[in-house]
């Protein structure tokens, strides 16, 4: 053991603390009192070796102790290995420094707490009279200052997301679409009244899919009904270790709160049950209410065909088939991704029905509408199998965008193209139909608006103008 050695036992997200204590130590002390902290000792192979080392020279540890939360078992074994070494002989001190607000650790619980500024200057002083150390008590205190601040100062936590869990006996699972009649919906009281209008901590799932015709308008209906279909897929999904992005927004009863549901964790538990964890995201976007099917149902189609030219259409334009094999591979992978992607958003976006858009158009329109949506199977099915994949993307070719499946590939793509453009200049010209104003209605309207900001205007701008 070399007298006056503190070794200081810390995570990685305190070294900028446990750096500033030892500057102020070694400073104090005039560099009798040595103080080693782990990131200044060798790495690799020779780092194990070295700490333990350094914990049998060590006269005192100091383990600069956090948040229960985080991950101490390296931490914990550092004070366990140094308060073993020697036990028979002369007592090693370990000191936690810790914020006040903090319990001691448990496996180290009979430690002395070090919890303020001035609990460390006393150990500091004992150190050093222990080891006869001339210092200075005035400059000692101003040194330690800076670090106190940082060592005590309270915790600032993040506040995470609300959560909710979803159990059910892993035993009642089996191969039925539904989920078992033992799922729970458990979460805050408050929380789950707000989203179902259930004050209770526990609800049986089956009671949550009742809540749909509760008090609720039809297009929440329809996406409530939505939000349950697509929890029930993130759920048997994660059970199978896949992962179901959502794409679903949860309406709450009259649209006050808006959110989705995003797993976290997804586990089978000692008991026997299986436990899904979601985070409960608040969001401000999502489908737009007190709109008509018809309405929702055109104004979702246009921006799915906006998408669809921009995300699929645009990326691919200049596919003349002179491409290098790994832009060949790549469109392979990522067109059906792509097309997966839009058509998932567009189900979960709103019920876009064929019969809701066509009942939004003029019926010559509605007519053509339907003719250009009903080429849309032959299609997809063409570019997939230009590709060298089957309809639901699995490869059964390794002459995908070669020889005659090039050629299909680009018929299916020129006319998706133009398909494209015709659906929404059919679809943008009939909403603009809708809201087209004459310009004298648009001239009337715009000295109003004119007279409105005059009379709301501050005096000195009115006088100004």
């Amino acid at each position: 053991m070399k007298p006056g050695t503190i070794f200081v036992s810390h995570r990685a997200e305190y070294g900028s603390l446990v750096r500033e204590l030892k500057r102020a130590i070694e400073t104090t002390s005039q560099g009798e009192i040595k103080v080693v902290i782990s990131e200044e000792l060798p790495g690799a192979e020779e780092w194990r070796g070295a700490i333990k080392s350094h914990l049998q020279d060590a006269e005192s540890l100091f383990l600069v102790y956090g948040a229960a939360y985080e991950d101490w078992s390296w931490c914990f074994y550092e004070a366990g290995y140094f308060a073993g070494i020697d036990a028979d002989k002369k007592p090693r001190p370990i000191y936690c420094i810790a914020r006040p607000e903090v319990a001691a650790p448990g496996p180290l619980n009979d430690l002395q707490m070090v919890t303020d500024k001035k609990q460390l200057i006393n150990a500091l002083i004992d150190i050093y009279d222990r080891n006869k150390v001339d210092y200075d008590p005035v400059k000692l205190r101003e040194n330690i200052n800076q670090a106190a601040k940082g060592l005590f100062r309270k915790l600032e936590e993040f506040r995470s997301f609300p959560r909710v869990y979803f159990i059910a006996n892993e035993a009642d699972f089996d191969t039925h679409p539904e989920l078992p009649a033992s799922a729970v919906l458990k979460g805050d009281q408050v929380l789950l009244a707000q989203l179902f209008g259930i004050g209770r901590e526990e609800v049986a799932w089956s009671e949550i899919v009742a809540t749909a015709g509760t008090d609720r308008s039809p297009q929440e209906r329809m996406f409530f009904h939505k939000w349950v279909h697509e929890t029930k897929k993130i759920i048997m999904a994660a059970r199978a270790s896949k992962v179901h992005a959502p794409q679903t927004m949860l309406i709450a009863r009259g649209g006050a709160m808006r959110c989705r549901f995003l797993l976290y964790n997804a586990r089978t538990q000692g008991d026997g049950l299986y436990c899904c964890e979601f985070l409960v995201l608040e969001d401000v976007g999502g489908p737009a209410l007190g709109l008509t099917q018809q309405q929702l149902a055109i104004l979702t189609s246009i921006r799915m065909g906006y998408r669809f030219r921009y995300d699929f259409i645009q990326q691919f334009a200049d596919d003349s088939g002179e491409f290098t094999e790994a832009e060949r591979r790549v469109r392979i992978q990522d067109i059906p991704i792509i097309i997966e992607n839009l058509e998932t958003e567009s189900d979960t976006r709103g019920n876009i029905t064929l019969q809701d858009l066509k009942a939004a158009l003029e019926p010559r329109e509605a007519a053509r509408i339907g003719k250009l949506v009903g080429y849309w199977p032959l299609l997809k099915e063409s570019l997939y199998d230009g590709l060298g994949l089957s309809i639901d993307g699995k490869r059964v070719s390794d002459q995908g965008l070669v020889g005659p499946r090039l050629k299909r590939y680009q018929l299916a793509f020129e006319a998706l193209d133009l398909l494209n453009m015709e659906f929404l200049s059919r679809c943008c010209a009939r909403v603009s139909q809708m809201m087209m104003r004459s310009e004298e209605e648009l001239s009337k309207n715009a000295k109003i608006i004119e007279r409105n900001v005059r009379e709301l205007s501050p005096p000195e701008t009115r006088s100004a103008a």
